[in-house]
């Protein structure tokens, strides 16, 4: 018998004790993570934001993508902004490992109307909503490398209120 048989509960001899009494369901509650109301970091334009949308696009749709009318282009890129909004940290963190991961995701920046889509997001790389995330120690070429990775070279990071609800 091969030692992963040998492991299996099938091949046991008999059944294992109980621990002397039953096992009791426990519920656990963990808090939930409070919210922040400002976030430091790098500024996005939906410009920006938008460029991102049509690489991932790109990437998704591969040669269908081009032979599309402007108006479905314009439709997709639609569709799809918000998913690049939640893919967009992912790919950043994966290509800069030491970069603290507190929030994985762009916040939209507070804007006076609050029917239309956000202007404005910031890449969070601190945030106000626990002590740890007011004071993740950050090195200076990592955001600068960061920055230029984003698109936004030279853009200095600095902290922005957070439409409220979002985390």
């Amino acid at each position: 018998m091969n030692a992963i048989a040998a492991m299996s509960p099938e091949s046991s001899a008999q059944d294992p004790e109980p621990l002397g009494r039953p096992y009791e369901y426990k519920m656990i509650r963990v808090p939930p993570r409070p919210a922040p109301k400002t976030a430091f970091g790098l500024l996005l334009d939906s410009e920006c934001c938008r460029r991102w949308t049509r690489w991932y696009c790109e990437l998704v749709y591969k040669d269908k993508f081009f032979i599309m009318t402007p108006q479905e282009i314009e439709e997709e890129l639609d569709d799809f902004e918000s998913t690049c909004t939640r893919m967009l940290p992912g790919l950043i963190y994966h290509e800069f490992p030491n970069l603290p991961r507190l929030r994985n995701r762009l916040l939209p920046v507070v804007d006076r109307n609050y029917d239309d889509p956000p202007k404005y997001h910031v890449f969070v790389l601190r945030d106000d909503a626990t002590w740890q995330g007011m004071n993740v120690p950050l090195d200076r070429e990592l955001i600068e490398a960061v920055a230029r990775r984003l698109g936004v070279p030279g853009q200095e990071p600095g902290w922005y209120k957070i439409a409220f609800g979002a985390h």
